[in-house]
């Protein structure tokens, strides 16, 4: 049996220090790397996120623009009826007024509206909710709210929390509901659970995964924006907001934290 070729324990120290070395230096480098690429990605997102944003807010501005600048040529018609003048003139100020929802929208989306410290009870959210969503709501719509709480108290912005339930009732009326209910649900001490359901066309199963998406709508017409601004107005108020499943139209839940000393289940049916 040949011999085994001697090893020197210096030089294979020797060697295993260098092989070390060159590891070492390779990992180094490798997260080095890694860093300049986090980096570079951290700064490429913003802009990616903004020429989404940005494709997505003119694709949605294009339509109701162009429908009011005919509206607008219209009126330019000397021969024009009172009646059809009057007529394109509401017509007119209707896209004007989509453009500035759109905006609104647009803005608290990027900008994340504050959720502010002020304290308010359910009486007072429910109370704006319904002077809000009336002038906005379809004719013979109708909007039921819970009954009134002054004892339940929130803190957060009571213009921007009504703004995200009003977004949520809105789009319903213009997705063909005629009716909302906002009813409270049991909840655990310390918490505020509403459910906003509607006896709309409901949603096609494709676009439940994607209904707080920004820009993604399942009507014509529709910015993609309102339910994105409502999940995040929520959830900036340490609460959550997610689509439920229901049989007949659709039926959101939301969840808040607040302080409650006494509970109240009736509903009061409000004419919008």
């Amino acid at each position: 049996m040949p011999a085994l070729p001697s090893v020197d324990p210096a030089r294979s120290a020797a060697a295993l220090d260098q092989l070390s070395g060159a590891l070492g230096s390779s990992y180094l480098q490798l997260e080095r790397r890694l860093d300049a690429l986090q980096q570079e990605l951290a700064r490429q997102r913003p802009l990616a996120a903004l020429g989404e944003m940005s494709a997505g807010l003119a694709h949605q501005v294009r339509t109701p623009l162009a429908t009011a600048l005919v509206y607008a040529c219209h009126l330019r018609d000397t021969d024009l009826s009172p009646a059809d003048r009057a007529r394109f003139a509401e017509r007119l100020v209707e896209r004007l007024r989509q453009l500035e929802r759109l905006v609104a929208d647009m803005l608290a989306f990027a900008r994340g509206a504050d959720a502010g410290t002020q304290v308010f009870s359910l009486t007072d959210l429910m109370q704006c909710l319904g002077s809000a969503v009336q002038p906005h709501s379809p004719a013979a719509a109708r909007l039921l709210l819970p009954g009134t709480d002054a004892a339940l108290r929130l803190t957060g912005s009571l213009e921007n929390l009504t703004g995200a339930l009003v977004n949520v009732c809105l789009n319903a009326f213009e997705a063909g509901a005629r009716q909302v209910a906002v009813e409270r649900l049991p909840a655990p001490l310390g918490q505020l659970r509403l459910a906003i359901s509607d006896d709309g066309p409901g949603m096609a199963p494709a676009l439940r995964g994607q209904v707080f998406e920004p820009f993604v709508s399942g009507r014509p017409g529709g910015t993609g924006l309102g339910l994105a601004v409502a999940r995040g107005v929520i959830e900036r108020h340490h609460g959550t907001l997610r689509l439920a499943d229901s049989a007949v139209g659709c039926r959101f839940e939301i969840v808040l934290p607040c302080q409650v000393t006494r509970r109240q289940a009736a509903r009061e049916p409000l004419e919008a």
